[in-house]
């Protein structure tokens, strides 16, 4: 379920190759979280991170998902930029998936995420 007409505007984008098209909308409509999360599923990890960076939030989770990836892969991390961050932020499931779930709900009452958290994590 896709609740707000921004989400399903980029969704429709992703599905015509528009990427860029894809997070633009998203970053514009203050959907972070959605953007990064777009990032994760194209495996572009290095914008993903930017983003997460960037907007100093769910580092950690762009983190968990790299390192998930890279375990199905059977591969080690190489990138300088995830080998640095990997050693500076805790990746901890419980609260990334805290995190996703109040994104959720932050979606579904049609709030965008439009303030800066305070913590890079």
């Amino acid at each position: 379920e896709l609740p707000l007409k921004e989400v399903r505007a980029a969704e429709m984008a992703v599905l015509s190759g528009n990427y860029q098209d894809a997070e633009s909308t998203l970053l514009q409509s203050g959907l972070i979280f959605r953007a990064i999360l777009m990032n994760i599923y194209l495996h572009n990890w290095e914008r993903a991170l930017d983003l997460a960076v960037k907007h100093r939030t769910h580092v950690d989770t762009v983190l968990a998902y790299r390192i998930k990836y890279l375990e199905r892969c059977d591969k080690e991390e190489k990138n300088k930029q995830y080998l640095q961050y990997m050693n500076e932020v805790e990746v901890d499931w419980d609260k990334i998936n805290q995190k996703i779930e109040q994104e959720i709900q932050r979606e579904r009452s049609g709030r965008s995420n439009t303030q800066k958290p305070a913590a890079v994590h």
